[in-house]
Parts: structure tokens; sequence; C-alpha cells
């Protein structure tokens, strides 16, 4: 109905919104950079951020460009597991044998990695979402399964993704020596009210808008109501889009934003 109504091709603001699509601002920017810099250099990455502020989106985004031939990715999203599982989850992923020992988990990890390097001729990429629900035993972990050769290389790509209380965690005593092999680290924040209308016109006319559906009142409603999370934003304009084709309104304003805002 909305598609219809207000003549776009697709849907303008998808949960599965396509790589070559995505809004770039000027933060977006800086961290396929730094994820640019960590493909080459290889080692820890760590990227926090609110809910809904795109982290996933960016890493989507991050693989989808992966060279088929020269890197292999691993997601990993299950952050909630112990020590034997959170081995078993990754010698899974890695399509190594996955045996019983502690022992024998850090060995197939660490040796499948060394395949990957060596015969396959392919960089690991593994990526943890949801970083920040790893128990404390598990960073410990990582850091044992991350040292190759002493501690002199860095065979493989390990993103880690979580919210903004993952940093502060790193920064406390405990995980002191985890937090200094960490490479590169990025926060990524909320939309400022200039890119909330800048991402609201790109959605608009990436879905095939030939005029302006949301007036500024609407937009500034979008970004006061949303505070500048993308995932908010989506929510919120594609319910107002709704309301607005069901009462036959072209032009939307802030009333359908604070309608919408009722109903979610």
């Amino acid at each position: 109905m909305m598609e219809a109504y207000y003549n776009l091709k697709k849907l303008p603001f998808p949960k599965d919104i396509p790589p070559h699509d995505i809004f770039i601002t000027e933060a977006v920017a800086e961290l396929h950079q730094r994820l640019a810099y960590i493909k080459e250099k290889r080692g820890i990455m760590l990227i926090t951020g609110a809910p809904g502020t795109g982290k996933s989106a960016q890493l989507r985004s991050f693989v989808a460009n992966l060279s088929e031939n020269l890197y292999k990715y691993f997601y990993i999203p299950l952050s909630t597991v112990n020590i034997l599982d959170f081995y078993r989850q990754i010698c899974s992923k890695l399509g190594a044998e996955v045996p019983y020992r502690k022992t024998q988990l850090f060995s197939s990890i660490q040796k499948n990695i060394r395949e990957y390097v060596e015969n396959a001729k392919k960089i690991p990429v593994i990526i943890f979402d949801e970083a920040h629900l790893l128990i404390n035993e598990n960073f410990y972990e990582l850091q044992i399964i991350t040292n190759f050769h002493m501690d002199s290389v860095d065979p493989a790509v390990f993103i880690l993704s979580g919210q903004p209380h993952l940093r502060d965690r790193l920064l406390r005593p405990i995980h002191q020596s985890f937090n200094q092999r960490i490479c590169l680290k990025f926060h990524l924040c909320p939309l400022t009210r200039e890119e909330t209308k800048a991402y609201i016109e790109h959605q608009l006319h990436v879905a095939g808008a030939s005029e302006d559906i949301f007036n500024q009142n609407a937009i500034s409603a979008l970004y006061q109501v949303s505070t500048g999370v993308p995932r908010v934003i989506n929510n919120l304009a594609t319910k107002a889009l709704t309301i607005g084709a069901l009462d036959k309104k072209d032009c939307l304003t802030e009333e359908e934003i604070y309608r919408a805002s009722k109903e979610l």
C-alpha cells in the first residue's frame, strides 16, 4: 500500500538494506577506512555503538566487499555461552573438528586458522557480534586464542562488535592485557540533525521517490523522537508512511510522526 500510494519502487527504510545503498556519513566513511586498515594489517578491532546505530549494517557492507579469493569471514552472533561452548562455537564456524577437551579445542582453532592462511591462502575474518554479552572468562580465552608464535604475528582479523559499555568493560584492570592487544577502536554515534535529514532524503531517493514526502517539521520530529538512531528512524518513518497512505496524505507532517511514535 505504501509503495503504491507514494509511487515507490520498494520499501524506503528496510532492515536488510543492500550494502551499495547504505547512507555514508563522515563517521561511516571513517569506520570503513579503519576496517580497510585492519583487513590489511590484521589483529583485533573493537566496534561499539548504541543499539540501532548501524553496526551490523556496516559489518554486512564490509564482508560483502571482501575478496572471496583473499578472505574468508566467519560470523559468530551467540555470545552468552560458557568457555567450552565458546571454543566449540569457534571450532564449528571454522569448519574444524570439534573435540571434547579444551586443550584440543584450542589446538584445533589455531590449526585451522593457520591452514586457511598457509594452505588456502585466505585470511580468516572472525566477527563476534553482541560481544558485550561475553563473560569475562571468554575475553581471557580470546586473548590466548589470538596469540600466535609467542604473540609475534597476527594471522587473522578478529572484530568485536557490541554496545557502548563493552568499551568501558575492557578498560577495567582485569582486561588490561586484552585491551592492549586491540589494534583499532571505533564508536559509532547516532546521526546528527543534519545527517538525519540527509538520511531520510537518501532512503526515499533510493526507493524511487520523485518528490519530498516528509516536510521539514516532520523531519525535525523524526530526529527529536529518534535522537538520530537509524533503526528508530526507520521504524518511525515506515509507520508514518503507512498512516499517511491510509489517510491519503501526500505530504507528511509532525502529526503523523507523533502518531507513529505512540503506536511503536
